[in-house]
């Protein structure tokens, strides 16, 4: 094709044919995978399930498999609609398709892609998968980094996104945000709680009675009596010379009852 320069300027069409096929060549390999998977073809090779067949024939996992099949359809529809322009690649067309994943929403493709062939015609921009997302999602936040989990790990996220109708990385953004919650709120409590206050430094205002009153001035009287014997003797004497007034069980002696009243309870 390159050997003869002239030749090229007749063949140009020819040219840009290919690449134009090439572009759109993920919406023949994704009918290619519908047909397999709605009829099943798969069994016909030996494969237990279309799970299986994407992940040892193609080489794909099926949450790929599945993306290149939502957007041939996607394009497919377009050009149904008598689009000339369409989506160039599977990342485009999934990020239109995305929307419609939602319930309950009256989203129309073909109105957010002519919508977005003004914008970039308007602006003098390129078509990207960016640029749609931007336009039909604009409640998705732009991602930062990414993270790179074991395939094993991504394969779980993807089922479960699938089956939640999510991308996997709002899935996991979400479920991140939840752990850290949970996290955050299961914590040591920064707290300390207040020693209990020595009970030597606790007053307690307690309202005297008579009888309080006067139960205290008898005890203060005994006090002030050995005191007394301990300075006019200058001995020691022992706990019996001291007249009894309490036993061990809180009685009075029978010796003090006429001097000395019982505590008040």
């Amino acid at each position: 094709m390159c050997n003869n320069s002239v030749d090229l300027e007749d063949r140009i069409d020819r040219i840009e044919e290919i690449w134009t096929k090439a572009s759109y060549s993920y919406v023949e390999e994704g009918m290619a995978y519908n047909i397999i998977k709605v009829y099943k073809l798969y069994e016909k090779l030996g494969f237990k399930d279309f799970k299986e067949y994407c992940l040892k024939r193609v080489k794909k996992t099926v949450w790929r498999v599945e993306h290149i099949i939502k957007a041939a359809q996607t394009t497919w529809n377009l050009l149904l609609n008598g689009f000339e322009e369409l989506p160039s690649n599977v990342s485009q067309a999934y990020a239109l398709y995305e929307p419609t994943k939602k319930k309950d929403n009256d989203y129309d493709i073909e109105t957010a892609w002519q919508d977005i062939l003004h914008r970039c015609e308007e602006e003098n921009t390129a078509i990207t998968a960016g640029l749609i997302e931007k336009t039909v999602s604009p409640e998705k936040k732009k991602r930062g980094s990414r993270v790179k989990l074991p395939e094993d790990v991504m394969a779980k996220l993807r089922e479960e996104a699938e089956a939640k109708g999510q991308d996997p990385d709002d899935l996991a953004a979400d479920i991140i945000k939840e752990y850290f919650a949970v996290e955050h709120d299961s914590g040591p409590d920064t707290e300390t709680a207040a020693e209990p206050e020595p009970i030597n430094n606790l007053k307690v205002p307690v309202s005297k009675t008579p009888e309080t009153k006067t139960w205290e001035e008898d005890l203060e009287a005994l006090v002030q009596e050995r005191y007394a014997n301990e300075n006019n003797y200058g001995t020691t004497t022992d706990s019996s010379a001291v007249p009894e007034v309490f036993h061990p069980e809180g009685d009075i002696s029978p010796g003090d009852k006429g001097q000395v009243r019982r505590p008040p309870t």
